[in-house]
């Protein structure tokens, strides 16, 4: 079975706001990585040779500029005062969406992406 990977990188982090007032909650650094690195390494470990990142414009600029990757990074920017939740962030998404998808957050506990997959 063939999948598409969807990274959800928006949101502000409310639960943050002390860290996220001045960077956004995708580039704020856990371990000397921004947190988006996590995800898109972990997927690029696991064969992904694309990924579809639904962002904000900060972090688009951010991923063009600093991350060299590779596979394919199809970044997809919703406006900061658009971000509905996950449902609708893939509902914009739809016509890019041609198999099943496996969708992603920044953060995620303990996640065998290698157990979804197969």
């Amino acid at each position: 079975m063939e999948f598409q990977a969807v990274v959800m990188a928006v949101g502000g982090g409310s639960r943050m706001t002390d860290l996220t007032s001045s960077i956004p909650k995708p580039l704020l650094l856990v371990g000397n990585k921004p947190l988006i690195w996590y995800p898109l390494n972990l997927l690029e470990r696991v064969g992904f040779e694309e990924v579809i990142v639904i962002t904000t414009r900060d972090v688009q600029k951010a991923l063009s500029a600093e991350f060299k990757m590779k596979m394919k990074l199809d970044i997809v920017c919703i406006p900061d005062e658009a971000d509905k939740g996950t449902a609708d962030s893939l509902h914009q998404i739809y016509p890019k969406l041609k198999t099943d998808v496996l969708v992603l957050s920044l953060v995620y506990p303990g996640l065998a992406i290698s157990l979804c997959i197969h």
